[in-house]
């Protein structure tokens, strides 16, 4: 049974990210008040991104103070969802869910908002999401996800601070924190099936992600 057993398709394109200009190639801007100035723009086939570059990145949204809630407390919040109901004893949706559980990154190359829900429930983000999500998608950045021209990144337990292209990937660098989670975007800079990302501590540590597309 694949990932699809459990999708509950309901593909509703919330408008968000402006694109504004076209020019030598597709060019997305957005002032922002907070992490970054703007998420820059991926580079068009005329002006291709260097082999290694700093990216900018914007901190769409965070939550400070959120834990992981204990084994226990997820256990009760699936079993009282409607959503799941008796597949929270499913041995294969179990297998599934863990991939959400034991990672304390997911990235994504699509969106949807049903899509959006068993990354949040299933991870245990389920505490902050109706805080969260919407300050990420107020404006084209769905659409801008959908297209190609953005990338999306959830940090738990992590805190960006440094995102470069190098060669063929991204590679970004956190350091780990007792709480707290951040939702990450960047502009893409290829247009490969699954996001070359990787994520280590200024240590050299690998932080492993989950690409949660489904």
């Amino acid at each position: 049974m694949g990932a699809s057993k459990f999708k509950r398709i309901g593909k509703q394109g919330l408008l968000i990210f402006t694109l504004v200009s076209l020019i030598g190639g597709l060019k997305a801007a957005s002032n922002f008040a907070n992490v970054a100035d703007a998420v820059v723009p991926a580079p068009s086939s005329e002006n291709p991104a260097s082999p290694q570059s700093e990216l900018e990145y914007l901190v769409c949204s965070e939550a400070a103070d959120w834990q992981r809630p204990t084994t226990e407390q997820q256990q009760k919040q699936l079993t009282t969802d409607a959503r799941y109901g008796e597949l929270v004893n499913d041995k294969e949706f179990q297998a599934f869910a863990q991939n959400f559980w034991h990672h304390d990154a997911l990235s994504f190359t699509t969106y949807g908002l049903s899509a959006r829900m068993e990354p949040v429930n299933l991870s245990g983000l389920w505490s902050v999401a109706d805080d969260v999500w919407h300050r990420c998608y107020s404006e084209n950045e769905g659409n801008a996800i959908n297209a190609g021209d953005l990338a999306e990144t959830w940090l738990m337990n992590y805190q960006v601070v440094d995102l470069q292209w190098q060669d063929d990937h991204y590679a970004m660098v956190v350091e780990p924190k007792a709480r707290g989670m951040q939702v990450v975007q960047f502009a893409r800079q290829e247009n490969v099936a699954d996001l070359p990302l990787t994520i280590t501590t200024r240590q050299g540590d690998v932080v492993e992600h989950y690409g949660a597309d489904w």
